[in-house]
């Protein structure tokens, strides 16, 4: 997971800027710094384009 904000890689920018997000579960945390992770790698691209797979697509759609 490359690409880079400042001295740091996308993921680590991420985790640290996010580090106190809580949508009061686990996993929905987690599914936003994917999200969010994502969309910085693939600047400009449709939430269907963004992701592989028909599921991880679905997952951003019904986050949002």
């Amino acid at each position: 997971m490359s690409g880079s904000l400042g001295l740091g890689t996308t993921s680590e920018f991420i985790e640290k800027e996010f580090e106190s997000l809580d949508l009061k579960d686990k996993r929905l945390n987690q599914r936003a710094k994917t999200i969010l992770h994502t969309l910085q790698t693939k600047l400009g691209s449709c939430i269907r384009r963004l992701f592989s797979g028909f599921h991880e697509a679905r997952q951003a759609y019904d986050f949002f």
